[in-house]
């Protein structure tokens, strides 16, 4: 089967998540002509066929995710670096610190050697 989809439509990026869901179901070539992505799907031995209302579907979804990712990057990239911010030691170690005196022998011995 061989489907064509508009370049201005759908991104690469979409093309290669959408045809990554179905590898291993079937061979997916891509390819590009003119001002359209080509895709040929080759079923896999003992494997469901894909449908072209399948990958139609499958490419919308990842056209849909690939819009909300670009448009929340920003707020992604804010959150990741509060949380990295916020993990920041300050300051000299604190003067209580206690020295672990743990004997190495102690702590490699078997459990049922015990």
């Amino acid at each position: 089967m061989t489907i064509q989809y508009p370049i201005d439509i759908y991104p690469k990026e979409v093309l290669i998540k959408a045809a990554f869901k179905f590898l291993d179901q079937a061979y997916i070539h891509i390819d590009k002509v003119s001002n359209e992505y080509v895709v040929r799907i080759t079923e896999k031995e003992d494997t469901p066929p894909i449908t072209q209302g399948e990958f139609d579907n499958e490419m919308l979804a990842q056209a849909a995710r690939y819009v909300v990712s670009a448009r929340t990057k920003a707020i992604r990239e804010i959150t990741i670096g509060r949380a990295m911010a916020s993990t920041i030691i300050e300051g000299a170690p604190e003067e209580n610190y206690i020295e672990d005196t743990t004997c190495v022998d102690d702590i490699l011995k078997d459990w049922f050697d015990k």
